[in-house]
């Protein structure tokens, strides 16, 4: 038998430009995880509840027909509703230490799961509650009020909704020398990141100018929610859910990266509607959800509840923000 090797060469450096990414995993720029299918395959099942869009540019080594499907679902195609939102991903990226593995429920080959995370329970451990403090608040006697909590979070600063300037709290020395030494210390950062970019310098902004040489007991929180300016006008306050998200991700990151751990704050409507919750808690972010109420959170897991804004403190004047605190993370 005679091979034409000039031929079987050209197939074989041909394939895996033809081939070679399908079913693989891929990642759609802010829009997160995907895996590379047929466009014709990246649609919702009947029964299903989610969103799947296919996004060009990421699948580079196939063909025109082959994109990155992001694929999410809410409810299986039974009709199950899911307890967070499940992703469709090449199952090489989804462990079943943390993720709940669903068939049959995504494009591809079987190569392509739906991979749910975990919610995991918190372990048992006594109720903290904390406080959150920024320039608004004045402290008269500082023991008194360390006495009467477990932890207090301290915002850091904030980015000017109008100009972006980074600023530090005005406050922030003056409660940080108050507190140190009396109770467990944490701090947050009011964000308004229009880009990933922002978000990470944020983070080292933090760490490196702030709180350097400080006491860190919590994970570090990056405080998301309207700007607070007039017509929702702030640079922050048009984000999309995509854009957003990928600020939250990017901030909890290069935190971790500098050494600590890291935290989203947001209310119960905020991480619902305006950040895709699923990829923040794979992220490995502490969760902080705020509700005024004295029903809980319906969000999927968080380790603090701050359920009020009028709460009193002695030592502090006016009303005070207040916090369950359900998990052990500040070393308690």
């Amino acid at each position: 038998m005679r091979f034409n090797l000039k031929k079987i060469v050209l197939a074989l450096l041909a394939a895996p430009a033809v081939l070679g990414y399908i079913d693989q995993p891929c990642i759609a720029g802010e829009h997160g995880e995907g895996v590379c299918v047929k466009t014709s395959a990246c649609t919702m099942k009947a029964g299903q509840i989610g969103t799947a869009k296919n996004y060009k540019g990421y699948c580079k080594n196939d063909p025109a027909d082959v994109l990155c499907c992001v694929k999410e679902v809410t409810r299986l195609a039974s009709g199950k509703v899911l307890p967070t939102t499940g992703r469709c991903k090449n199952v090489s990226q989804c462990p079943k230490s943390s993720n709940t593995i669903y068939s049959n429920q995504c494009p591809g080959s079987a190569n392509v799961k739906l991979c749910v995370p975990t919610i995991p329970q918190p372990p048992s451990t006594t109720q903290h509650e904390i406080i959150d403090l920024s320039k608004y608040n004045v402290v008269n006697d500082y023991a008194a009020a360390a006495g009467s909590i477990d932890g207090v979070i301290l915002r850091t600063g904030f980015r000017s909704r109008s100009s972006g300037s980074l600023n530090k709290d005005e406050r922030f020395d003056t409660h940080y020398n108050g507190f140190a030494g009396k109770t467990k210390m944490g701090y947050y950062f009011f964000t308004q990141a229009i880009t990933a970019a922002e978000a990470e310098e944020e983070a080292t902004y933090v760490v490196n100018t702030i709180l350097k040489g400080k006491i860190v007991d919590f994970p570090i929180y990056w405080d998301s929610e309207g700007s607070g300016a007039a017509n929702n006008s702030g640079r922050a306050d048009g984000l999309s859910k995509a854009t957003r998200t990928a600020c939250a991700v990017a901030f909890v990151k290069k935190i971790q990266a500098l050494g600590y751990r890291a935290g989203v704050y947001a209310s119960e409507y905020w991480f619902k509607n305006n950040l895709d919750f699923s990829q923040i808690v794979n992220a490995g972010a502490s969760i902080w959800v705020a509700k005024y109420s004295e029903n809980k959170p319906t969000t999927s897991q968080y380790d603090a509840w701050q359920y009020t804004s009028s709460g009193s403190i002695p030592g502090i004047e006016g009303n005070v923000d207040r916090s369950h605190v359900y998990t052990n993370i500040a070393g308690w």
